[in-house]
C-alpha cells in the first residue's frame, strides 16, 4: 500500500511546464489560423454581397431595356422592379436611388446618400450600412458609405476591416481596406481588398 501512495504525489515541475510550452506552441499558431479564417469569412462576405449588387444592377438596366427605356421628366426617372420603385438615369439605366429621390436621378448626380439609397433598394435583405462619421454607429453597421465625385464612384467600405482612428472620407478608395464600388455611369461593380 505504500508504494501505491508514493505514486499518488502528482505531476512534477517538468510535466507541468512541458504542458504549458506545449499549449504555448499550438496557440501560436493557433491564434493567426483563427484570424485569418475570421478575414477570409469577411472577404467572403464582401465578395457575396458585391456579386449581388453585380446581378441586382444588370437586372434593374435590363428591365428598364424592357421597359423601352424610359426617360422620366426633368431628369428623374424611375422603373417599377418587381413591385420596388427604383431610380435610374434615364440614358443608362443604371440604378441612382430608390422612390424618395424626386430630384435628378442622372449618375452625373449622385451622392453618397444616394449610393447609400441604391444599396438599400437593389439587394433584399440589405447589410446595413451608414453615412456617419461616429465611430459608435459604423460599429453597429456593415457597411460604411462613401462617394468620389471625382470618378463618379460610390465606395461601400466593410467596416469590420476600417481603422476607427482613421476613417475614409468622400473621394478616392483608401488603400488597405475591404469592399466595393458601383460606377453609375457605367454600371460596373469591382471589388476592392487589402
Amino acid at each position: 500500500m505504500n508504494n501505491w501512495r508514493a505514486h499518488e504525489t502528482g505531476f512534477s515541475l517538468f510535466e507541468l511546464i512541458l504542458v504549458v510550452v506545449l499549449l504555448a506552441v499550438i496557440m501560436a499558431f493557433a491564434i493567426p489560423q483563427y484570424i485569418g479564417v475570421k478575414n477570409q469569412a469577411h472577404n467572403a462576405s464582401v465578395d457575396v454581397v458585391a456579386g449581388g449588387f453585380a446581378s441586382a444592377v444588370t437586372m434593374i438596366r435590363s428591365h428598364w431595356e424592357l421597359s423601352g427605356r424610359p426617360k422620366g421628366v426633368n431628369n428623374t426617372t424611375h422603373i417599377n422592379y418587381g413591385g420596388v420603385i427604383v431610380g435610374v438615369d434615364g440614358n443608362r439605366g443604371t440604378p441612382t436611388g430608390d422612390k424618395t429621390t424626386n430630384t435628378d436621378t442622372r449618375a452625373s448626380a449622385m451622392t453618397a446618400l444616394k449610393c447609400q439609397k441604391v444599396l438599400k433598394v437593389i439587394l433584399q435583405d440589405t447589410p446595413t450600412s451608414t453615412l456617419s462619421t461616429e465611430v459608435s454607429a459604423i460599429t453597429e453597421v456593415s457597411y460604411l458609405v462613401r462617394y468620389n465625385a471625382k470618378n463618379n464612384q460610390c465606395i461601400y467600405y466593410l467596416t469590420h476591416n476600417l481603422n476607427t482612428n482613421n476613417l475614409p472620407t468622400d473621394g478616392a478608395v483608401i488603400a488597405k481596406n475591404v469592399g466595393f464600388s458601383y460606377f453609375p455611369t457605367t454600371g460596373k461593380v469591382q471589388i476592392f481588398k487589402n
